[in-house]
């Protein structure tokens, strides 16, 4: 084989593989399909779903629609602390979970829940409790 021909290999391969995981289409979130054929994602609460759980504040609709968002995260380890979200309001770190009461959920029009890992990619190290953003309507 010639030397060529050894280093091509390697980026078809690459190329292959992107292309695959190009092609996955559900973007990296789990939907459901539910009565009436509407689509929801366990990572995202739309602004529609915001004004339909009919409560007041952002905890209260997270606290109704995603209480898993609200759970700890545990490390992994039995010396490590148990993680909450972070809480990023149009980008912009706000604090904990106590945030989430101060916004009025009128004013929301998405809220997204980030992994571990995704948060600790999009904003650095300290978000083993993962992160929820807040997208108002501006």
């Amino acid at each position: 084989m010639r030397p060529s021909s050894i280093l091509r290999l390697p980026a078809l391969l690459l190329v292959a593989v992107l292309a695959a995981c190009a092609s996955g289409g559900s973007g990296g979130t789990a939907a459901t399909t539910g009565a009436g054929g509407s689509r929801h994602s366990s990572d995202l609460l739309t602004q529609a779903e915001i004004q339909d759980a009919g409560v007041g504040s952002t905890y209260d609709v997270v606290q109704r629609l995603r209480p898993a968002w609200l759970r700890t995260r545990s490390g992994g380890s039995t010396r490590t602390s148990p993680q909450y979200a972070i809480v990023y309001l149009d980008g912009s770190r706000i604090g904990g979970l106590e945030a989430l009461r101060r916004i009025n959920s009128t004013d929301v029009r998405s809220i997204r829940f980030l992994r571990a890992g995704d948060a600790t990619t999009r904003y650095g190290t300290g978000h083993e409790g993962g992160a929820i953003l807040i997208e108002t309507k501006k």
